[in-house]
């Protein structure tokens, strides 16, 4: 026989659904009562009802006028997106009692916004075992589908479980839709490596979540578990069946910690397979040894709120501890872990830190630590400042200093004030690389733009009836150029220097160094030229100065007419310009 006729065989043996069971379900869904006025008719979904106001004989146990309030209470509409809220129940059914959303029919378009969703796993106590079958179950009332507004919801089996002493089965689809079961899965031992071999109910589409309802959880009680407390198990447990599967294996345990109101000890078993090992003895059943605690150990931690974590603390410090003063550690928000490895750290037994931390509990200058993390920060804080300072860490007093406060505040002061130190030295010398690259820079600028000076100036430089053209030494000058003008020459600096443009002075020849007017060329083109000011505003009568393209036409046309020509030199390097016509101005 294959695994899978293993499997289909097995869940052969599963209990069908019965009436009481199909009910139940139906009751995990939005109760509606539909309506017609016109008619006077209702049908009901919780209780599967169909009438109008004629019918007197389906009327024996409800009087006429809990009809009528069904036939006038208000349509309740869906929401129209998932931030409205849900309409809930008003009014009562007539037939059953329970609260209801009234729905006019005529008013519900084709009804499939009305269309739910449930999980559910239905207990049985049948032939000898408790069986869980599990259920995606869905309920419609769409009108093109032709569904019935009173009909059952549709449940489709995807998982069946049984569990009896000492034995957990289950046989689960793993794909969405009508695929068969495809093997057995059992848990015939107890928990080992802190995985269970039962599977969730709900893997196949789990992108929908794997939260699920139980049904028949009066069923329990006529099992071997019926001493467990299921009710109050799956009211606090996400995986209930793991729970059930547990229990298979340690009833007398699960009994005992449920009823000793440790139900997050029977979770951390359940949910995540942590046995808490080292302080519970799960093959014990007799829950005074299953502790491994001495008579009066254990009347002390009954007498503690029950958290595991105080016998874990008291087991981990080998008993040096009594459990009273782990369980006040505990109650004072002690972390352990970091509690641990700082005392490993330091070569401190955990109990002398743990204690000296109490000790210092409200120490802080400034609104006190209100507890014993607190308190570990606050510690680890002040030996991160004195280790980096230097101080003798290895004797105790230093480490553990009386006054934790005022040695915290010291350290860290004398910590804070070397960072800041080393912060302006660090600064200081990222200050003189930059300085030192940005004056290689300049140099090899400098050298660069030394030769395109010479070319610039065989091209550009021109001087005639008393005005000079000359080149830009520097980007300092051009920067000048601007503060003394009052212009924007000086933001032209660097792409005149990188020869991504070209800046000229015009100057008096006989005042060559005195900014006056300002060029600026592309090629043999000349783009702007400026003065003080940019020659003043404009305003409704035009400029306040005379444009110097027409104050200086005849000087800047011959200028610009000899750089075309190629701008050529007599042997003297003066420009050769064309003669004159007679009768010219001089």
């Amino acid at each position: 026989m294959t695994e899978q006729e293993k499997a289909e065989k097995f869940v052969s043996k599963a209990p069908p659904l019965n009436q009481s069971e199909r009910d139940a379900i139906n009751a995990l869904f939005p109760a509606y009562i539909f309506r017609r006025t016109k008619t006077s008719e209702i049908w009901t979904t919780c209780c599967h009802k169909h009438m109008t106001v004629e019918d007197k004989d389906m009327m024996v146990r409800t009087p006429e006028q809990d009809f009528l309030l069904v036939m006038w209470e208000p349509h309740q509409r869906e929401p129209k997106n998932h931030f409205q809220e849900e309409p809930k129940p008003t009014v009562q059914c007539p037939f059953c009692g329970r609260m209801a959303i009234v729905k006019e029919l005529g008013r519900c378009g084709g009804r499939d916004n009305l269309s739910r969703y449930r999980r559910a796993v239905v207990l049985r106590w049948y032939r000898g075992a408790l069986w869980a079958r599990a259920y995606d179950c869905g309920k419609h009332y769409s009108r093109d589908k032709g569904y019935q507004l009173t009909g059952e919801p549709n449940c489709y089996l995807v998982g069946v479980y049984r569990f009896k002493p000492g034995l957990a089965e289950a046989a689960a689809r793993y794909c969405w839709g009508d695929y068969p079961f495809q093997c057995i899965e059992r848990q015939d031992g107890p928990l080992t490596k802190g995985r269970w071999h039962i599977p969730n109910p709900f893997n196949a589409n789990a992108e929908y979540g794997v939260g699920y309802s139980v049904v028949g959880l009066d069923e329990v009680q006529k099992s071997p578990f019926r001493y467990c407390l299921a009710e109050e198990a799956e009211q606090k447990f996400t995986k209930f069946l793991h729970f059930l599967t547990a229990c298979c294996f340690y009833p007398r345990q699960i009994e005992m910690l449920m009823k000793a109101g440790m139900s997050d000890v029977v979770r951390d078993l359940a949910e995540r397979g942590v046995k808490h090992a080292a302080v519970i003895n799960w093959d014990e059943e007799n829950p005074a040894k299953a502790f491994r605690l001495n008579r009066q150990d254990l009347k002390t931690f009954l007498g503690t709120n029950r958290d595991i974590q105080i016998i874990e603390l008291h087991k981990q410090l080998k008993g040096r501890v009594p459990l009273a003063e782990c369980a006040g550690w505990l109650s004072r928000n002690l972390n352990i872990k970091g509690t641990f490895q700082a005392a490993k750290k330091w070569n401190l037994a955990p109990e002398r830190l743990m204690r000296y931390l109490d000790g210092n509990v409200g120490c802080a200058q400034y609104g006190g630590l209100r507890d014993l993390s607190a308190a570990l920060r606050y510690w680890e804080d002040y030996v991160a400042a004195a280790e980096a300072m230097g101080y003798q860490l290895h004797r105790e007093n230093v480490l553990l200093p009386k006054n934790l406060g005022a040695a915290h505040d010291e350290a860290t002061m004398q910590h804070r004030e070397r960072l800041e130190q080393e912060h302006q030295a660090a600064q200081r010398e990222r200050n003189q690389q930059l300085a030192a690259k940005q004056r290689e820079k300049d140099r090899l600028m400098a050298a660069a733009y030394a030769e395109r000076r010479a070319k610039l100036e065989k091209k550009y430089s021109f001087s005639m009836d008393g005005y000079v053209i000359r080149i830009p030494e520097s980007g300092e000058e051009i920067l000048n150029e601007g503060r003394q003008l009052k212009h924007c020459v000086g933001g032209y600096a660097n792409r005149h220097m990188e020869g991504k443009t070209t800046i000229l002075f015009m100057r008096k020849e006989n005042h060559p160094d005195t900014p006056w007017l300002t060029i600026e060329m592309s090629g043999n083109a000349l783009i702007q030229i400026h003065g003080y000011r940019n020659e003043g505003l404009y305003t409704a009568e035009g400029r306040i100065a005379p444009d110097p393209r027409e104050a200086y036409r005849e000087f800047l046309d011959t200028w610009l007419d000899w750089i075309r020509r190629g701008s050529k030199r007599d042997k003297d390097g003066k420009p050769k310009l064309p003669k004159r016509k007679k009768g010219a101005a001089a």
